[in-house]
């Protein structure tokens, strides 16, 4: 099968303190992953990296064979909630409509009519058609969400990456966007990083544990003894009614092999 994602001893430092050490991993077409591992542990480092965003010190990054910033890689981009300010007086059309923007703005001038309607069209793939021109200060949390969701997929990426999307959103919604992404990965492969252990390991096809480094990437079975090499310390797994297994330890899959 096709690899999606191929990063190799990828090293990121920010000045003199390391953020992600020699990480290695694979992900191949149309997987759905989920990332999870510590506050500070490099999640979003890696995001962050994957999209061009922060400076690699060593390593390689490669989407579909290609490196992740070379023109016509499209990488699809949903940020953290709370790094979005949503008093910027723009309607729902019209944050989608920003995401087809390849140069700056100049004097007068206007989207095409096919832009509004791939758009419109987008929104309907999130089920936010009825809400097109409401301003984005005016959508609910999960509204939010989804609004970014057209947005990333208005550059028609073969890869969406995803940062704590379903933090800040009430439990109702949550289901729901499991249901759009598990749609959305029939087309496309899907990384996202989440802190919520146990539902995500009920949604994702493979999980990848980050701690600086990959402490595990496999199937999405999390074991006890995994989840403490990731946060260094004792974990009491409690499943609040949330479906999950809970299995040995598994070697690691999908790193560097020498």
């Amino acid at each position: 099968m096709e690899i999606a994602l191929h990063i190799e001893n990828l090293y990121v430092n920010y000045g003199q303190t390391p953020a992600l050490s020699g990480v290695c991993l694979d992900v191949l077409d149309k997987e759905f992953l989920g990332i999870i591992g510590p506050n500070g542990g490099g999640k979003t480092t890696l995001l962050k990296a994957i999209l061009g965003l922060v400076p690699v010190s060593s390593g390689k990054i490669l989407v579909y064979g290609e490196e992740a910033h070379t023109r016509g890689i499209r990488i699809g981009y949903v940020p953290q909630y709370s790094f979005v300010d949503r008093r910027f007086p723009i309607s729902v059309t019209e944050a989608v409509l920003t995401a087809m923007l390849k140069d700056v703005l100049r004097p007068g001038f206007r989207y095409s009519r096919q832009q509004k309607e791939l758009a419109r069209e987008y929104l309907r793939q999130v089920g936010l058609e009825q809400l097109a021109e409401r301003q984005i200060s005016q959508l609910s949390g999960g509204e939010f969400q989804r609004m970014f969701i057209a947005r990333a997929l208005a550059v028609k990426p073969r890869v969406i990456l995803l940062d704590e999307p379903t933090a800040s959103v009430d439990p109702h919604f949550k289901e729901d966007f499991y249901e759009l992404l598990e749609k959305l990965n029939q087309d496309m492969t899907i990384i996202m990083v989440s802190h919520d252990l146990l539902a995500i390991s009920a949604k994702v096809k493979r999980i990848a544990c980050i701690n600086r480094g990959i402490v595990y990437h496999g199937k999405a079975e999390l074991s006890e003894n995994v989840i403490k090499k990731m946060y260094n310390c004792p974990v009491d797994l409690i499943a609040h009614g949330v479906p999950h297994r809970v299995l040995g330890e598994h070697d690691q899959e999908g790193g560097c092999r020498h």
